[in-house]
């Protein structure tokens, strides 16, 4: 399903688990794991079916970054960290979901670091899995010049520096 977050930007949204669990006669809310896909250019299903597995432990949120996967086509311009950040701010409040579980993925790391710098009271807790603290864009540039020559190269610096569909 797609899920409105401001006017005009939907995401691609799907759920899997509930989000109670059974506790003899009560009924007690589990935690939600929101996960953050790599990319760009990538969406959710790279989380599928590893992640299902755990919907019996907790609330398994896959989503689509802004202008990725099946969200919402969006301009180049707003494919920014500040934006993709806010964004899971704005799908947990639309979703009613208080204090995920966020779990960064790749390039997914880099988002979920910019989220909890803009919003470090919001996630009860933070996973980075196979990301960096920086784009390390020269180390990267630089292999791909000796694998491929001087335009694998430039097209490497393209594609992260001026992310759009072109690059």
């Amino acid at each position: 399903m797609r899920i409105e977050i401001e006017p005009g930007v939907r995401l691609f949204v799907d759920i899997e688990g509930s989000g109670l669990r059974i506790d003899g006669p009560r009924l007690c809310p589990k935690p939600t794991l929101l996960l953050v896909h790599g990319g760009p250019g990538f969406d959710h299903t790279g989380f599928r079916p590893f992640f299902s597995q755990l919907a019996d432990l907790a609330q398994v949120v896959y989503f689509d970054l802004r202008g990725h996967g099946r969200s919402d086509e969006r301009p180049p311009a707003e494919w920014t960290l500040d934006t993709f950040a806010d964004d899971i701010v704005r799908l947990c409040e639309r979703l009613g979901i208080e204090r995920p579980i966020v779990l960064g993925q790749s390039f997914g790391g880099f988002v979920a670091q910019r989220y909890i710098a803009r919003h470090p009271q919001h996630p009860a807790k933070l996973i980075l899995s196979s990301t960096s603290h920086h784009y390390g864009l020269e180390r990267k540039v630089a292999w791909f010049g000796k694998l491929g020559g001087p335009s694998a190269a430039a097209a490497a610096r393209a594609f992260w520096e001026r992310p759009n569909p072109a690059t």
